[in-house]
């Protein structure tokens, strides 16, 4: 049987882990896929755990959360609440 991989510079390694700070029964887990084109570096997935109470209802929302109050590294493309679709 063939077994087919991703280059060495493509494989996903594993990243930075965000714990939540709170002790709250509404953590959820986001795994998170970084690349950034000017390093040499293999992409990563971090993992961001986010209370959900303290958060809105989409993906969106806890996306927000994320960049505002743990890690503001985090960039990414939205048109959503625009009324703009099909970026």
């Amino acid at each position: 049987m063939v077994e087919l991989r991703l280059p060495k510079n493509s494989r996903i390694k594993p990243g930075n882990t965000y714990k939540a700070t709170s002790k709250s029964e509404k953590i959820k887990e986001f795994k998170i896929y970084r690349w950034n084109p000017e390093d040499e570096d293999n992409p990563r997935m971090d993992l961001y755990e986010i209370d959900i109470k303290n958060c809105g209802s989409m993906v969106l929302d806890a996306l927000i959360k994320i960049k505002n109050e743990v890690d503001s590294t985090l960039t990414f493309r939205r048109s959503c609440r625009e009324g703009i679709c099909g970026s």
